[in-house]
């Protein structure tokens, strides 16, 4: 990785110093760096050569901070995951009650019953007493 040339937005990504600034150095000479086209290279031990005379509690570590990095983003993808299975699970959560509650009223509505909330009682005239829920009478029903 030290072999390999940096664009200076990629130098400031790993550096304590913005893009404006690196170029900046390296047009003046205080960077030692590579103008390939119109832009401006340069590479991680040349950066620290720089950062060694200005602020030597600062030199890069390309590996460390590539691991770091990709530590950071693999619990930023878990996270994301995670969020999106929440939300998944809470909308599914939702359509189900919406729909269940359609069907309930659609099935009042339409004089039917719902099994679940039916309790039948045997009468005196041979057929039963319809109670819903919360033993509300709804009704006979007859043989």
């Amino acid at each position: 990785m030290n072999n390999q040339y940096l664009s200076m937005a990629e130098a400031a990504k790993i550096s304590p110093y913005e893009q404006g600034y690196l170029s900046l150095l390296a047009r003046r000479g205080g960077l030692r760096a590579k103008k390939i086209g119109r832009n401006w290279y340069t590479r991680v031990e040349w950066l620290n050569e720089y950062i060694l005379k200005m602020k030597p509690a600062e030199l890069i570590e390309v590996d460390n901070r590539a691991k770091n990095l990709k530590k950071q983003m693999s619990l930023l993808r878990k996270l994301v995951v995670a969020s999106l299975s929440i939300a998944f699970v809470a909308m599914m959560i939702v359509v189900i009650t919406v729909v269940q509650k359609d069907r309930t009223e659609k099935a009042v509505n339409a004089n039917e019953f719902v099994p679940q909330e039916i309790t039948k009682v045997p009468n005196d005239s041979g057929g039963f007493n319809v109670f819903g829920k919360g033993m509300i009478k709804m009704g006979e029903e007859t043989r």
